[in-house]
């Protein structure tokens, strides 16, 4: 089954097993190297198949708005029947707020001035302790700390593949 077959199956009727539920998630990534200072956490409900799409074309549009946000990291984000889901990751509170302030700011005004969604859940985490990154060097089989972008194996000094984006 292609990917887009698998969404498609997804969007229109949820699979479940037990208590586990499942649908469809994607990464959409900035390009920052930097780790986040925050991460947004965000799930909504919708009402109907109808609501989720326009749900989704709302999240389109503030994606467009957070990309260009420099500050900005990345975003997780997904449906799982008539739940979608959001983790973006920040490297400060003001980043957030201005690209909040544009697209974003018009789906919450058909949140709260329409009879639109069924429930939502916004909150801001911002990190406790952020531990080491690690990467395997491929030569020798070392794990490297690379939370400082390190290029070489402190062992046998080859060279490292590009570290991967924090978040």
């Amino acid at each position: 089954m292609a990917p887009e077959e698998f969404v498609a199956l997804a969007l229109a009727q949820p699979i479940n097993s037990g208590r586990a539920q499942f649908g469809y998630a994607m990464r959409v990534a900035s390009g920052n190297p930097n780790p986040p200072g925050l991460l947004a956490l965000t799930w909504i409900t919708g009402k109907d198949a109808s609501e989720r799409e326009r749900i989704r074309a709302y999240a389109r549009k503030s994606l467009e708005d957070f990309l260009a946000q420099p500050g900005f990291i990345s975003i997780v984000t997904g449906f799982i029947g008539l739940r979608g889901f959001t983790v973006t990751a920040w490297e400060h509170e003001q980043a957030m707020k201005q690209a909040l302030g544009k697209s974003h700011a018009v789906a919450m005004r058909a949140l709260f001035g329409e009879n639109f969604v069924a429930s939502v859940w916004t909150s801001v985490w911002t990190p406790g302790r952020l531990n080491r990154m690690w990467m395997r060097c491929i030569d020798c089989g070392t794990l490297v700390d690379v939370s400082e972008n390190q290029t070489a194996c402190q062992v046998c000094q080859a060279r490292l593949p590009d570290r991967p984006a924090f978040w």
